[in-house]
């Protein structure tokens, strides 16, 4: 079993430049699948896939691999007999599922198949990713894992590099970032049909799962294993709710910012070259605890000018039905030609009435979608789902002039989704559309996020030094706890 020395802090210091340095040391790099240059596995053939965490998320993103082509190989989850469970759901549509051996400890797995896996999806609990996802790099596997990337920013950094110099293609599971609706709004906002944009709100409308307390102990399930279900987090007995209610605990999870900003926060990020905030300040905070994450909260991330624009304020909202007033004269555009445009996120979740309106996206009651952001642009308003992938304009009519205007293609189009983009990048020696490179500063945001939200206070970051302006406490939470023997964090 590998076995984690706990690393000193000063060790992992690590400035903006390092990190994107380092980061970007994986475009045009390859670990190629096994058996590649004897022949054994062509480009045309499947790639060799463990699949860690396979309930909840975890089924759509082992759907989603499966239909870009991978095969899996191995399954493997604390719950002991999920593994079995989720072979018979899937073989029926995947014959070879029948034959992947099943296993309750990755570290196991790993030992056992290490020479016959290619790559490993990482769809456990947000404390438990950087763990699965590093024991994977160091024995040169490329890694599929869930959002938020990490735990921790001190997490981020280091597994970011791991990626880079094993020379792995890494992904981030930010499935809207794969779409190319927010490809041509980025054209369109740089060629200057919105105009300036100053301030962005985006919202989760939903409640957050589980409770926001620890509840009395209680004899473990007989078909989990808690011991392993904790991994590097320090022992505690087994308590109902936290699985799978184990998001809203800031020993496990990362809230609802862990949750959904990865997408939701994902299109004004990438579209407007955000980078990192130079000031998160925080204006609501309800029903928090010393153990959970606030389950309504509203905050502003600034961001410091760049480039031809200006310093822009995101606002993040979560609650239920908590979001902004839109605009009055909001006109709703579907922009997304579902039925006809192979190349949207594989996720299920965006199909569930009739393949053409996703849940997470259509427009709602109050003219908004349920999860979205709105951008106040100095031409035009527009409001984005939560994967980027609808479209609304305000006032009315200014789409159909936007489309006029529209101006030439600048940046590339990607066909089949998030996950065929990652299994294509492996078989190409690509670089994945939302690898560490791009999705590590996103996941640092959001870790940002977290801190000043769990400490209740405004904070300000030094982007040079990678680290909280004059705040010892909140520069001590950019780190995890050491983990347990056996594991890393």
């Amino acid at each position: 079993m590998p076995i984690s020395a706990t690393p000193t802090r000063d060790a992992h210091k690590t400035t903006r430049r390092d990190f994107l340095k380092n980061a970007g040391l994986t475009a045009g790099l390859l670990i190629l699948p096994t058996g590649f240059l004897r022949g054994e596995n062509a480009p045309s053939n499947r790639i060799n896939v463990a699949m860690v965490g396979p309930g909840g998320q975890g089924r759509t993103d082992m759907r989603g691999v499966l239909n870009a082509g991978g095969k899996v190989v191995a399954i493997c989850d604390v719950v002991t007999d999920l593994p079995a469970g989720v072979k018979k759901r899937f073989a029926g549509d995947y014959p070879h599922v029948a034959d992947a051996q099943t296993f309750t400890d990755y570290r196991v797995m790993l030992d056992k198949l290490g020479k016959d896996i290619d790559a490993v999806i990482v769809s456990t609990p947000d404390h438990t990713h950087f763990t699965v996802a590093l024991d994977s790099i160091q024995r040169g596997k490329h890694v599929y894992v869930q959002k938020p990337m990490c735990h921790s920013i001190d997490q981020v950094r280091r597994l970011s590099k791991a990626a880079a110099d094993a020379k792995v293609v890494s992904s981030m599971g930010n499935q809207g970032h794969s779409s190319n609706h927010i490809r041509m709004v980025k054209e369109w906002f740089e060629a200057g049909l919105f105009g300036e944009i100053k301030k962005i709100d985006c919202w989760d409308g939903q409640f957050m799962r589980g409770s926001q307390h620890y509840a009395a102990p209680k004899p473990q399930p007989k078909n989990l294993a808690w011991d392993l279900w904790l991994g590097p987090a320090k022992y505690r007995p087994f308590f109902p709710g936290v699985a799978p209610g184990w998001r809203p605990y800031y020993e496990f999870g990362s809230g609802s910012l862990g949750d959904m900003a990865a997408h939701i926060i994902d299109p004004a990020y990438y579209i407007l070259d955000l980078d990192y905030p130079e000031k998160i300040e925080i204006l609501e905070r309800k029903d928090y605890t010393e153990v959970a994450y606030a389950s309504h909260t509203k905050m502003i991330f600034h961001f410091p000018a760049k480039g031809n624009r200006g310093p822009v304020q995101l606002v993040w909202w979560h609650g239920k039905d908590f979001r902004p007033k839109a605009p009055t004269d909001l006109e709703y555009k579907e922009f997304n030609e579902r039925k006809n445009d192979e190349n949207l996120p594989e996720d299920p979740r965006l199909n569930l009435h009739g393949g053409v309106t996703g849940y997470l996206g259509r427009k709602h009651n109050d003219g908004l979608t349920l999860n979205g952001s709105l951008f106040y642009g100095e031409k035009v308003t527009f409001n984005m789902g939560q994967y980027g992938d609808f479209f609304f304009t305000a006032p009315k009519t200014k789409f159909a002039e936007l489309k006029a205007k529209e101006p030439p293609k600048k940046y590339s189009r990607f066909k089949g989704g998030h996950y065929k983009d990652w299994v294509k990048s492996i078989r190409t020696g690509g670089k994945a559309v939302s690898d560490f490179a791009y999705a590590g500063p996103l996941t640092e945001v959001i870790c940002m996020g977290n801190i000043a939200q769990r400490l209740g206070r405004d904070l300000r970051w030094d982007a040079k030094n990678g680290k909280f302006i004059n705040d010892d406490q909140a520069n001590a939470l950019i780190f995890d706890q050491p983990p347990r023997q056996g594991f890393h964090a």
